[in-house]
Order: C-alpha cells, then sequence, then structure tokens
C-alpha cells in the first residue's frame, strides 16, 4: 500500500515536471501572443503556479488525507532577488527561500530536505536558500548578498502568518548597519558625475542601464523606508509621467531580453542578432527607419533611461543619509549666481530648484565660467526638466549658437546628450539619438559619435592638427564645432548618400544660428566629403596626378582643405580611437601636404614635375652635398618617381646610402612597437614565400620601390611583435624565405569580382590593381605569388587591413607583357 502511494506520488512529480517542459517548449509563442508585453509577469506567476503544485503535492506526500492548513504547518516559500521584484526573462535564475520554524510538532527538516530536492530535480532553475524564522537576524545581519536578495519579499505559498513573522526579520536586519547597504548598492551607479557612454552591443543584464542596475535601485528603495513601497519612495523626486516612462523601459528591456534567451539563448543584444530578434519581437518599421534600426534604437534609449533615472532617484534619496565633507561655508561659497554649485569641477544642482524654461537653462549654462566640468546627476535631470514652449525654444536657439563660442563646448554638449535635450534645440539631431551603427567601425552610436568628434576637436593631440585649429579664427572654430557636432545628422533617414541629405539639412539649421553665407557654404561642403580626406589617404594612391586632383577638385580651396584635415582627425578618433594610429596619421598627413601643394602650383599635379622639385631639394640638402659625387649621380638615377613623392630629401639620402652599399639582400628587423622589416636587395627575391611564412604576425603595410641600379627597397610592418629573444631566428627565417627557390602555393583566397579593380592605363607608367576584401591569413602571400608566377614587377605596393577588411595596392610596372597577360591576372585572383 504504501508502495503503491510512493508511486502515485512519484507518477504525479513527473506530470508536473513534463507539464513545465511542456510550458517552457512554448515559451515562444507565449512570448509572441502578446508581443512580448508584460512577458515578465506571465513568467512569474506561470513559476508561482509551478511551485505551488509542488508544494501541494509533497505535503499530500508527508500528510495524506491529514493535510494541515497551509496557515497551521510553518513552512513558507518566498520569491526574493529579482523573481521577487519581477525582473524575469526567459533564462532567469529563481531564487527562493525556503523558511521555516522549528516546532517539536512536525519533522520539518525532514519536509525541507525533500521538499528541496524535489525542487532540484523539477528541471527549473532554482537558487535555494533556506533558514529558520529566529535565526535569520543572527545569521545574516552582515551577510550583504543576503540582505539584497531579502530586500524584497513575495509570498508564493506556505504559511502567510510564518511570512509575515520573516517580513518583521527582515526589517530588522535592514536597519541593522544601513548605511554600509545603501554604500554597497550605491557603487553599481558611482560616480554620479559621469554618465557612460551606450554600448551598441550591450549585455542587457549587466550593461549600463540593464536590469541588474534596476536590481540595485529596488534594493536601496526597499532599504530606505520599509513601511514605503518602493514606488512611493520614488515618487518623493519624480512625477507620475516620468515614474510611467521608468516603468515602459523597464518592461521593454525585460521583454527584449526574454526575446534574446529565446531567440539566441544569449543576454547580450548583437549587430548580427538584430534581425532575429526584430521579426521574433514583430517590430514595425517607421516611416524613413528600418525594423532594425527601430529596435536598436529603443533599446538604447531605454537603457539611457533607466541609467539616468536610477541614478537620479538613488542620488537624491541616499545623500542625506551621508554627511556633507563641506563646511556651511564651503557650500555657500560653491554656490553660482544662477542657483548652481560647483564643487571640485562638477556642477550640482539642489532637488528643491524649480524647472527653468528652456530659453532660461540655456542662459544658465552659459553663465557658467569657460571650464571643462563635469555634471552631477541632479544637473543633468534638472537639464531634462527643462520647461519648452515654441516661442521659448526659438529664443533658446538662438543663444544657444553661444555654446560653440566656449573653448569647452564638449562639457555642455555632453550634459544636453545625456538629459535628451540635444535633439530638442538640434532638431536635426532627433532621428540620430541613441542610433546605433553595425558596420564594424563605430563604437557608439551616431549621437555620441557626433558628440565625441566635438570632444576631440577641443582636445587635439596632435600638434601640427591642433597648431592648424588654433589659426583659425573665431567664426571659423565656431562653424568648424558646430559641422563637427553635425557632420552624421543626414543618417538614420533611410538614404544611402548620408553625407549630401546631412549637408543640406546643415544648411537650413545654420540659417537658424544666423551664420554669414560664407561660413554656412563653407560648412556644406565638409559636411558632404567629411569622408572623403579618409578614404582617399586609405583606399587610394595619394601619389596618384588623378586621386589628388580629383580629392582638391571636390574642396575648392586651401582653407577647406585645412578644415577638412582637422574634421577628419576628430571623426576618425570618435568612431573608434584605436583607428587613428600612426600609420593613419601619417598617409592623412601626406594627403594633406601633397594636395596643399597642388593648390600652391597645379604643375606639381605631374609626377616628373614633383620629382623635380625634390630633386632641386636635396640638391640643397647638407647631407647631399657630404656625399660621394657617384652616389650622388646615383640618387638622381632613382627609377621610381614615387620615391621622391612619399619620402623627405633627408629619408631618400639614407635609403640610398644603404643601397649603394650592397651586395646582395640585406635586411633590418625593428621590433619596438610592432615587427616591422626593411629589405634592401638587388635581386629577385621570394617575397611570397616570406609572407607565408610571417602571416601569423598579421601584415598591416607594405611597400615595394625600385630604386637604382636594379635595387630595391621593400618595407613590412606587421601588427604583432616578437619576442626579443626570437629576433635573430626571426631575421634567419625572413633570409631562408626570400632566397627559397620553393614556390609556395598558398590557398586561394576568396576575392569577389567586385573586389578587385584593374587599372592598365593608370597612369603612363604603371598600371593598378586594388584589392577591397575580407582579411585572410595568407592572402597577401597568394597574390605576390601570382605576380612571381606572372613575372611581373610590382614597383609599388601597399595594404592596410582594418576590423577584418585588408585594402591592398599595387603599382605595376607597365610592358608588354603586362598588357596581354592583365586578364590572366584577374582570373587567377578572383575567386568566383
Amino acid at each position: 500500500m504504501l508502495a503503491d502511494k510512493s508511486a502515485k506520488n512519484s507518477d504525479n512529480y513527473s506530470k508536473i515536471k513534463e507539464k513545465f517542459l511542456d510550458f517552457k517548449a512554448n515559451l515562444p509563442k507565449h512570448f509572441q501572443k502578446n508581443q512580448g508585453r508584460n512577458f515578465t509577469n506571465f513568467l512569474a506567476k506561470e513559476y508561482d503556479d509551478f511551485i505551488k503544485s509542488y508544494l501541494n503535492e509533497t505535503m499530500r506526500e508527508f500528510f495524506d488525507e491529514f493535510v494541515p492548513q497551509n496557515d497551521s504547518f510553518a513552512f513558507s516559500v518566498l520569491a526574493t532577488g529579482k523573481y521577487a521584484q519581477t525582473l524575469l526573462s526567459a533564462n532567469s535564475e529563481l531564487e527562493i527561500l525556503l523558511v521555516y520554524k522549528n516546532l517539536k510538532g512536525y519533522n520539518i527538516k525532514n519536509f525541507l530536505k525533500e521538499f528541496s530536492e524535489i525542487l532540484d530535480s523539477s528541471g527549473m532553475k532554482f537558487v535555494i536558500k533556506s533558514a529558520e524564522v529566529d535565526e535569520i537576524f543572527i545569521n545574516f545581519k552582515d551577510d550583504l548578498k543576503f540582505k539584497s536578495e531579502t530586500s524584497q519579499l513575495r509570498y508564493i505559498c506556505g504559511s502567510k502568518s510564518l511570512y509575515r513573522l520573516v517580513k518583521s526579520e527582515i526589517i530588522k536586519i535592514k536597519e541593522f548597519d544601513k548605511k554600509a547597504f545603501l554604500n554597497y548598492h550605491l557603487k553599481a551607479f558611482l560616480p554620479f558625475s559621469s554618465i557612460s557612454y551606450l554600448a551598441q552591443e550591450p549585455n542587457l543584464k549587466s550593461g549600463f542601464g540593464g536590469i541588474d542596475e534596476i536590481y540595485h535601485l529596488n534594493c536601496i528603495l526597499n532599504c530606505l523606508d520599509s513601511d514605503v513601497s518602493v514606488r512611493s519612495q520614488a515618487l518623493k523626486v519624480m512625477n507620475e509621467k516620468e515614474i510611467a516612462s521608468f516603468n515602459l523601459n523597464v518592461d521593454f528591456l525585460l521583454s527584449l531580453l526574454s526575446a534574446l534567451n529565446l531567440t539566441q539563448n544569449t543576454d547580450t543584444f548583437s549587430a548580427s542578432s538584430v534581425e532575429i530578434t526584430t521579426n521574433f519581437m514583430q517590430t514595425k518599421s517607421k516611416k524613413l527607419q528600418d525594423n532594425e534600426s527601430v529596435i536598436s534604437q529603443k533599446m538604447l534609449s531605454s537603457m539611457n533611461n533607466v541609467a539616468i533615472y536610477s541614478r537620479f532617484i538613488a542620488a537624491s534619496l541616499c545623500r542625506p543619509f551621508f554627511k556633507s565633507e563641506l563646511s556651511f561655508e564651503q557650500r555657500k561659497f560653491a554656490r553660482l549666481k544662477n542657483g548652481f554649485y560647483e564643487i571640485n569641477g562638477v556642477i550640482y544642482v539642489p532637488l528643491h530648484k524649480k524647472p527653468a524654461l528652456i530659453e532660461d537653462l540655456i542662459n544658465e549654462l552659459l553663465e557658467l565660467k569657460d571650464v571643462d566640468y563635469k555634471f552631477d546627476i541632479s544637473a543633468i535631470f534638472y537639464i531634462k526638466r527643462a520647461i519648452i514652449t515654441k516661442d521659448g525654444l526659438e529664443r533658446a536657439i538662438s543663444e544657444f549658437k553661444k555654446i560653440f563660442l566656449r573653448e569647452n563646448s564638449y562639457a555642455i554638449l555632453k550634459s544636453l546628450l545625456d538629459a535628451q535635450m540635444i535633439q530638442i534645440l538640434i532638431k536635426p539631431m532627433e532621428h540620430i539619438s541613441q542610433l546605433a551603427e553595425y558596420d564594424g567601425y563605430h563604437e557608439f552610436t551616431v549621437d555620441e559619435h557626433s558628440i565625441l568628434s566635438v570632444k576631440f576637436l577641443e582636445n587635439i593631440k596632435d600638434k601640427f592638427i591642433k597648431n592648424l585649429y588654433t589659426e583659425l579664427c573665431l567664426e571659423g572654430k565656431t562653424m568648424l564645432k558646430i559641422v563637427t557636432l553635425m557632420h552624421d545628422v543626414g543618417k538614420g533617414l533611410g538614404g544611402k548618400d548620408h553625407a549630401n541629405i546631412g549637408a543640406n539639412i546643415f544648411r537650413a539649421y545654420a540659417n537658424k544660428l544666423n551664420l554669414s553665407q560664407k561660413a554656412i557654404n563653407i560648412g556644406v561642403v565638409l559636411i558632404k566629403y567629411h569622408t572623403l580626406m579618409s578614404n582617399v589617404s586609405n583606399r587610394e594612391d595619394i601619389y596618384s596626378q588623378r586621386v589628388i586632383f580629383a580629392f582638391i577638385s571636390k574642396l575648392g580651396d586651401k582653407q577647406v582643405l585645412k578644415l577638412l584635415y582637422i574634421l577628419s582627425y576628430c571623426v576618425i578618433n570618435a568612431t573608434n580611437e584605436r583607428l587613428y594610429n600612426a600609420y593613419t596619421a601619417k598617409l592623412l598627413r601626406e594627403l594633406y601636404e601633397i594636395s596643399l601643394s597642388a593648390f600652391s602650383d597645379e604643375n606639381l599635379l605631374d609626377e616628373a614635375t614633383r620629382r623635380v622639385k625634390k630633386e632641386q631639394s636635396i640638391k640643397r640638402n647638407s647631407e647631399f652635398l657630404a656625399l660621394e659625387p657617384k652616389l650622388q649621380e646615383k640618387i638622381f638615377k632613382i627609377t621610381s618617381n614615387l620615391v621622391f613623392t612619399k619620402y623627405s630629401a633627408s629619408e631618400i639620402i639614407n635609403l640610398s646610402k644603404v643601397a649603394d652599399s650592397l651586395n646582395e639582400t640585406e635586411i633590418f628587423i625593428n621590433n619596438t612597437k610592432n615587427l616591422s622589416i626593411q629589405i634592401y636587395t638587388n635581386k629577385s627575391l621570394n617575397l611570397s614565400a616570406l609572407l607565408y611564412e610571417f602571416a601569423k604576425f598579421d601584415l598591416a603595410y607594405m611597400e615595394i620601390f625600385e630604386l637604382f641600379e636594379k635595387k630595391f627597397y621593400i618595407r613590412l610592418d606587421f601588427n604583432q611583435n616578437v619576442k626579443n629573444y626570437e629576433l635573430e631566428n626571426t631575421k634567419i627565417l625572413a633570409l631562408k624565405s626570400l632566397n627559397s627557390e620553393v614556390l609556395r602555393e598558398p590557398l586561394k583566397p576568396n576575392i569577389n569580382k567586385d573586389e578587385i579593380n584593374f587599372e592598365l592605363n593608370h597612369s603612363k607608367d604603371y598600371a593598378k590593381l586594388s584589392i577591397n576584401a575580407k582579411d585572410q591569413r595568407g592572402l597577401m602571400a597568394y597574390v605576390m605569388s601570382v605576380f612571381d608566377r606572372l613575372h611581373f614587377q610590382v614597383t609599388s605596393a601597399r595594404i592596410q587591413t582594418v576590423k577584418n577588411r585588408t585594402r591592398n595596392l599595387f603599382l605595376i610596372e607597365k610592358n608588354e607583357r603586362l598588357e596581354s597577360k592583365g586578364e590572366e591576372i584577374l582570373n587567377l585572383l578572383i575567386s568566383e
């Protein structure tokens, strides 16, 4: 009989588990039924019901037909942590507290053990803790993690009388060392004077503005006053509308987190999964905006709001618990005329200061010293609450221009961005607010990238570019700063040509700011071509007459070139600081110098003319004058015109010295910042073999120039280093590879037809081959092996690899063989 009952109980447990597994399998359908709305509440209710079923079945197993009433059995199941706060997603762990009271009448510990084992085998993700009600305070008063988990309890099932006793004990531990508990959770929001930039691929749980921050905030609010609800606590510093907005943001993030869990089993929103998540959540596109940007924009906006609101509530309610380190006199001295406080370079605004009209707010910000301030969260929220009227906004915009006259505009612009006020003052920035760019280059959203560009403009580290900026007049600086902020306003409007769209938008807005027509016209050109200088320097042969002429013809004059150079520096750094490296800086500087010379004298567009000019410079050089006459003659017999365009007089002299003393092949290795190999040779080398052997060091840059007496100079720069003790072996390997007679046959890389361009008539002396393809190990080794096979002489080569894309440029000496074999080289290189 007992065996029959045991089997029946076991069968009932299995049925509950099967029901749960069926429920879990159908979660996607449940989610899509209401497009994810209130999905977290749905999960909590369903999980509660499964726990109740397990408890009821366990009670029947222990008491059979004598099951006591719930209140008579001193055992309760309580939700804790995020489960209690209903911050659940499909993959969430369920934190529960099994609480009991030791009574002689019941063998509760045995019941607790059995019930815990049943839950562990249920297939549900439980994190179970147990506690005896009379031992809670003594055992957990110093346990910050337990105090956090139980700062909010939710009754699931069991004895309600016991639940009330537990709540009393929890109140006691909340009051014990409250400051330590508050400090523990406040750390998640500190510093209050620094609002982070949003990650475009955030972790929705642990990221900035994620679910963990909501958890920390709830823990703080539950600790402050046990008799007052979380909502009532928040209402002390926020209004109903703000709380409603906050709750909508939280609900959306929880829904999106469940969507990520259900479709990709992850908590991270990524570029590769945008389309899947968008389709799963049935997100509809807006006018001029695609589905993908809608969902990412809503996510980032929600995370920004959660971050701002959480920090404001936490700071406003917790600061009274901590005594200020400033004396009354210090606080009095810190107060500014506009009612703000400036303490250690941080701007604070008292909670009692009433929201200002938008036009008054701008004037209050303009009253601040021209200093690179930081803005406390109290100031950000004060800005966020500005009162906006149509007439007031027009007056505010006319004053807003004055912010760009300051040397330190970035601090104020960043505060306006954090308060989501920048898009109100600059209407064209509305559609780029929290607009993500999943292009593999941009680290931040379009609006944050734009603000960051201004920061780099005001903090130029390149001395040469800094001097160019310093030389500008006030109107030039002001216009350039506005252009820098608005250079990407054409994005997010559905068109591919965002630069042209943005240029037209800028013209309309700049007229509102009463900029001069000349400044507006220059600004339009800068925005229209804000990517041009970077693209030309990285993708084109900047020593080509055609390239330079095409480049400068778009700009019109030297002043625009100068401004575009400065703007390019800012935009590249703001895209991703790693993109602006020594190599990029060198290319931009060379393009600037060549273009500047081309503006001064159109004859410089001809390579031969530029060579003559450089030769004249060399003849006046003291190092040249000290050389032997024979070597002096050899320098002027250097075959490659590009050497004279690319290198300075001193560099050409040094190259020639090494080449002149050369017997066969000489290798120089530098390993300071990265591995760099310089090769001087007077014979044909197996360069493809060397590239094959060194592929693991990630080739970043390569150049080949023919000097004199059939001697060549080859330079290879890699992204990786070698260990210093391996330098000698590295040199030996390089020499061995170069002198190898073995024709390596590297794996053929994938190069599509549209990724390669061959210009047989690039110039009088050279054909040009360009490859822009996915970076693949051994790609360059294969390309060089093709040249070897066809006996083509590469007189110049340059490659660059950025974000898994390689851009290769080769200048090949023109001859009859090349003209007849041009088609064959394409067939060998193209993989399709």
